[in-house]
């Protein structure tokens, strides 16, 4: 009874976490359209919180550790995108923002590849978090006023998303370890 109602507590904070995220997202999305800029990473990261959602309200109920590594992956690609994405809008981008933007995505995607590893994720989790939030408040030389809430909110989608897969990878592990999906034996190919 205990361990269902910590299931429970862990679905309601992830749930929460991921309903702030879109809500930013969609926030962005309209900011973003009427500023004239591009949208397409709105489309990328309503598929990464319909597939959050989903695991909030039906999908912790069972162990699955193939839907947690889609999140991953469905985040790097998000985050690789964004990037693009700042290209167009902004032109020129200091390398500091690029870099790690680009370092991110492929840390989200090497994780999604060893999610039974989850000491050595701590490492990659804190790196990927201190990546997003350089690449998140980073100052940008802008045609118009950089500093605005609207601004802010925009490039911390992805950070928001990054938390929200996290909370998930950690709330989650212990289960998804039970059931034999994050052993090291089920990450090796059989002979």
């Amino acid at each position: 009874m205990e361990k269902q109602k910590d299931r429970k507590l862990d679905a309601v904070i992830i749930l929460l976490v991921a309903l702030i995220g879109f809500a930013v997202s969609l926030i962005s999305f309209f900011w973003r359209r009427n500023n004239g800029m591009t949208v397409f990473v709105f489309v990328e990261e309503s598929i990464f919180y319909l597939f959050a959602l989903y695991y909030c309200v039906w999908g912790y109920k069972k162990p699955h550790g193939n839907l947690v590594r889609y999140l991953m992956l469905v985040l790097a690609l998000v985050t690789a995108a964004s990037i693009h994405q700042m290209l167009l809008d902004y032109r020129e981008l200091p390398w500091q923002v690029l870099l790690s933007g680009a370092v991110a995505a492929v840390l989200i995607g090497y994780m999604a590849g060893r999610l039974h590893k989850v000491k050595k994720n701590i490492i990659v989790v804190v790196i990927v978090t201190a990546l997003l939030l350089i690449r998140c408040f980073w100052p940008l030389k802008l045609q118009y006023n950089a500093i605005s809430v609207f601004y802010v909110l925009d490039r911390s989608t992805t950070l928001l998303a990054w938390i929200t897969v996290v909370l998930i990878y950690f709330f989650r592990y212990k289960e998804h370890r039970e059931a034999g999906l994050l052993t090291d034996e089920a990450a090796a190919p059989k002979a």
